[in-house]
């Protein structure tokens, strides 16, 4: 390590007290900004898989993404892989989306520590319908080293410092360290609550061939003893390698009728496998309905979607 960068982490390794003299924290990490750039050129319509392996001597924490492909023509797709096996987009997600850098960049919400010698798995893709010249593709992956001072620990959270104090009890207004959900945020666990999955394979699951319709529809019974409580949703898209082009658009609505979504949007793009930013409640009896129109199709066979639905299930309440 530099003599620069020694000399800022002892720096940053003093807090002042409350008199305003330095003095080192119980427990510290000190961030060095540190990105990895990731270069491919990918020939016409051809597909390729890159890593970047993570170097240092302490641990990388990924904080954000940014990318810069070319305009002429600007499709390129790609699947983002964690060291974890985690991938960060369900699916190949199309470039033009997320591509920026600076204040355009797209920063995870939740940083993922890399280990050295860990590797990023970046998939990349630019098979789409008259593509006609190579496609350079930059992407640079940011974060930062941690070093851990003072015995290794970590900076104490403030969240998790603040949740250990005692409630303040009283009105809303003056509870300031209520839990997430007094404000919205989350759901209201209760004792009998369970994590739960639905889609049995069968009235969840959807076909559509092309050369004939392509709407169809599929359904999520909910258990008549339960409350289910959406977190997120699951599309699973799968089509025979004869069929070039297309997308699956979904209407989502409950069978007694409140619509989720207003009109058709690419859920599996846009939904897939992220979670819901206040949890969705589907009465016990009532069923999930999804509407599909199989859109900008080419080429020829079926295309299939499963769509699942994770959150918990509530045991239904009986009045006495």
């Amino acid at each position: 390590m530099n003599p620069g960068k020694v000399e800022l982490i002892t720096e940053a390794d003093f807090v002042l007290s409350k008199c305003g003299r330095p003095q080192p924290p119980v427990g510290s990490v000190v961030y060095i900004y540190k990105g990895f750039l990731v270069q491919a050129v990918l020939p016409v319509a051809a597909g390729d898989t890159y890593y970047k392996e993570i170097t240092g001597d302490t641990t990388w924490c990924w904080r954000s993404i940014s990318t810069a492909i070319s305009p002429d023509p600007p499709a390129v797709q790609a699947l983002v892989q964690s060291p974890d096996g985690k991938v960060l987009f369900n699916g190949l997600l199309d470039l033009t989306i997320i591509a920026g850098y600076g204040s355009n960049r797209y920063a995870l919400s939740r940083e993922i520590e890399c280990p050295p010698g860990t590797k990023v798995q970046l998939a990349l893709d630019d098979s789409y319908y008259n593509a006609n010249a190579v496609q350079p593709v930059a992407m640079e992956l940011g974060g930062a080293y941690a070093y851990y001072l003072r015995g290794g620990l970590r900076s104490d959270d403030p969240t998790k410092s603040v949740a250990a104090l005692p409630r303040i009890f009283g009105s809303r207004n003056q509870n300031i360290l209520a839990p997430c959900w007094a404000q919205g945020f989350g759901p209201i666990v209760q004792p009998g609550d369970e994590a739960f999955v639905y889609g049995d394979g069968t009235t969840n699951f959807a076909t559509v061939t092309l050369g004939s319709s392509l709407t169809t529809k599929c359904t999520i019974p909910i258990d008549a003893s339960y409350d289910f409580f959406v977190y997120r949703f699951l599309f699973d898209v799968t089509k025979d390698n004869t069929v070039t082009a297309g997308t699956f658009l979904a209407k989502i609505r409950a069978g007694s009728g409140y619509v989720f979504t207003d009109d058709y949007v690419d859920v599996a793009k846009y939904l897939g496998s992220s979670y819901l930013l206040k949890p969705w409640q589907v009465k016990n009896a009532d069923s999930i309905q999804i509407d599909l129109s199989f859109v900008d199709s080419a080429g020829a066979g079926s295309a299939n979607i499963q769509v699942f639905a994770e959150g918990v299930r509530r045991p239904r309440r009986i009045a006495a």
